[in-house]
């Protein structure tokens, strides 16, 4: 089976060699080649979770931007960009199975929290909006996010962190996410992910941590206990 696609920063083509399929990728300068030992019915190109690279280092996501203060019993939501990873999966016998993971997007890692308790992440800097902002859907994606402060007094965030396991990816248009915040005190916020996709992004992508079977129980949301700015 040949397949092949090209955009100015991305090349994936996959052709017959010697009785073997032979699978070929090429993003921005970072190639990929290996030959696939079975044959598969179809091949599918979608986002996965942006936590994947260089390896699975982590499972967290951290997205800075800039302060935003609110008052006690407020709620907001705002539009936040996010890396995008894309993930190649083909399909054969009614299984999907990952075969590459590559991205556009720049990689870098953060401690959140103190060297002994916090947790690494995949950190992202992003503005903030109140409308969704245009992107480059093989770079960034757009995650709203409604931020509800349940302290009794004003709190400053100015990032949010997330655990990928509960991460409920769509594309369409574009690719999204929809989170909520709940801030508990200044230095406590519950950040959660809804599996609501957005009307310009009906299409559910691949789980990429659950096809993989990783030992990971999915979770409700993650407890940010070292503060949101």
């Amino acid at each position: 089976m040949g397949f092949s696609y090209t955009d100015p920063d991305i090349r994936i083509q996959l052709t017959d060699n010697a009785g073997l399929t032979k699978y070929e990728r090429d993003c921005a300068g970072k190639k990929e080649s290996r030959y696939l030992g079975h044959t598969f019915s179809a091949i599918h190109i979608l986002p996965v979770e942006p936590v994947n690279l260089p390896e699975t280092l982590t499972h967290f996501l951290e997205i800075s931007f800039p302060p935003l203060l609110i008052s006690p019993g407020a709620e907001q939501t705002i539009y936040l960009k996010f890396p995008v990873e894309i993930g190649v999966f083909l399909e054969s016998g009614g299984k999907t199975d990952p075969l590459d993971v590559f991205s556009l997007a720049p990689l870098k890692f953060s401690l959140y929290g103190s060297p002994s308790s916090g947790v690494i992440t995949r950190w992202y800097e992003s503005d903030l909006s109140t409308g969704i902002p245009v992107t480059d859907l093989r770079r960034e994606g757009v995650m709203s996010l409604h931020i509800k402060n349940s302290a009794a007094e004003t709190t400053t965030v100015s990032r949010a962190v997330f655990d990928s396991t509960g991460m409920c990816l769509f594309y369409g248009d574009r690719v999204a996410m929809t989170a909520t915040m709940e801030i508990l005190s200044p230095s406590i916020a519950l950040t959660t992910f809804s599996d609501t996709a957005p009307a310009d992004c009906p299409n559910r992508a691949i789980d990429l941590y659950r096809i993989r079977g990783f030992s990971i129980t999915k979770r409700k949301g993650y407890f940010m206990e070292a503060g949101t700015i």
